[in-house]
């Protein structure tokens, strides 16, 4: 299917469906062990990435900032980062800084490559941290750009510039480097290791929110770090393994990187979601190993043809719009399309090479305005908490994407595999079947009388 992509140029967004940049690169920090995200700009900018992760995730975010004030504004912001790194790196023993730019200081002109560099040069018993810079403005990109960007930029500055030591990897561990976009969860990484491991592969996550934001109980109070993720090692032996496993069209560039200066191949899954994907993934990972499909794996395909068959009544042939960022809403459409629902339109954040290939009647890049045209002829809408607050209770809509921070359990929410398109198929059924109303109603008849009135007089004696 190929879809004209309408893009909106609106010089007012009155409700957004994205968000900056910035965000996406502390999320992706997060997914990287004893990592700290500065983010490069005023304290507000740092403020509102914070609380927009901790509301969705109910978790602490370590997020440190440069707190450029009005008069770093004007007068160049360069001090203010240099301060910055030679605090986090006197005070705390990370083992990963990814500094990221915003707004203000790419207007500005911030080069925060050569500031990195002039740090070290000027503190050389620094000269061995690891600190990667990204440039992630709030004008351009969305959160899942900056999610990838910060990946990219780990693979390039810490593999391909020689930042880490790569370990020798032992012959006999088949390993599989795993690229995931921002559009999977905690439970849905969780499930493709699973997948990989049941085949003999030791998957490397890249990045791994399933150990930092999975809705753990920290030993500690509160860690200036993140507390989980892929290790650093494990991100230098990423050379050594047998392919990159990709999930999400935005995780592409950074698998690449392995792919040209390291021959590692990149092999694309899609988003993970709906039966066809699901196939592609286990017959590449039985083709890789050389294993058969695992019984369990086999069970779950049958279990999620029972749930589209049961599911199919009240979801084919349903009206439905999407709301979310472009990995995910490829993903979604995936799952609308084996069941036979209509995705009437796809309102999304960035205009991508894949959108005109999605299965739906119409592509808008824009904001949630742009759903208001749509939404009467809709039986469901998939997006997140905003978009709830648009369209409830009028039409339901199915929590996904950033943020939800009107429910509980996100990073629980399973999606990829047989199983998440189970679980979501259901969630859809269930929201049909609630807000179902009889289309004609039921007619009372003027001569309905009841059973009361028709008693018989008593006879005279």
């Amino acid at each position: 299917m190929t879809n004209k992509v309408s893009v909106k140029r609106s010089a007012l967004v009155e409700q957004p469906l994205k968000t900056s940049a910035a965000t996406g690169a502390t999320l992706a920090c997060m997914g990287l062990d004893n990592s700290i995200p500065l983010m490069h700009g005023s304290q507000g900018c740092g403020a509102f990435a914070k609380v927009y992760l901790i509301q969705h995730y109910r978790e602490p975010i370590p997020l440190q900032n440069t707190a450029i004030d009005h008069i770093a504004a004007v007068m160049g912001g360069d001090d203010n980062l240099s301060s910055a790194l030679k605090l986090l790196c006197e005070k705390h023993q990370a083992a990963l800084i990814v500094v990221m730019t915003t707004g203000l200081t790419e207007m500005q002109g911030c080069d925060v490559t050569r500031v990195v560099r002039e740090f070290k040069t000027q503190h050389p018993q620094f000269s061995n941290k690891r600190i990667v810079s990204v440039n992630t403005p709030d004008f351009t990109g969305s959160m899942q750009s900056g999610f990838a960007s910060t990946i990219e930029a780990c693979m390039q500055q810490l593999l391909v510039e020689k930042q880490l030591t790569v370990p020798k990897l032992d012959s006999t561990i088949q390993q599989l480097n795993v690229f995931v976009s921002c559009a999977l969860t905690s439970a849905d990484l969780e499930l493709i290791a699973r997948y990989c491991e049941a085949f003999g592969f030791n998957p490397v996550l890249v990045p791994n929110l399933s150990d930092s934001l999975d809705g753990h109980l920290a030993d500690d109070d509160f860690s200036v770090t993140s507390t989980g993720g892929t290790g650093l090692s494990q991100l230098a032996s990423c050379i050594h393994s047998k392919a990159s496993l990709v999930f999400g069209e935005s995780m592409l560039p950074a698998a690449s990187v392995l792919e040209k200066h390291y021959q590692v191949p990149s092999l694309f899954m899609g988003t993970g979601m709906g039966m066809q994907q699901t196939d592609q993934l286990v017959m590449k990972l039985s083709e890789l190993s050389n294993k058969p499909v695992p019984q369990w794996i086999t069970r779950q395909r049958k279990r999620l043809q029972d749930a589209l068959l049961d599911s199919h009544f009240l979801l084919s042939d349903a009206k439905v719009a999407i709301a979310l960022e472009p990995d995910l809403a490829a993903g979604y459409c995936e799952v609308f399309s084996e069941v036979g629902a209509s995705v009437e339109r796809v309102v999304t954040t960035l205009n991508v090479t894949s959108l005109p290939q999605l299965k739906t009647n119409s592509v808008v890049v824009g904001d949630l305005s742009d759903l208001e045209l749509c939404v009467d002829e809709c039986e469901l809408i998939v997006g997140n908490t905003h978009c709830a607050n648009m369209c409830e209770p009028l039409t339901p809509v199915l929590r996904a994407g950033f943020p939800c921070h009107d429910r509980f359990g996100n990073s629980d929410i399973l999606q990829v595999g047989y199983e998440g398109a189970r679980q979501r198929l259901f969630a859809m059924a269930n929201l049909l079947k609630a807000s179902h109303q009889d289309e004609v109603p039921a007619h009372k008849s003027s001569y309905r009388f009841e059973p009361s009135s028709c008693t018989q007089p008593a006879l005279s004696s």
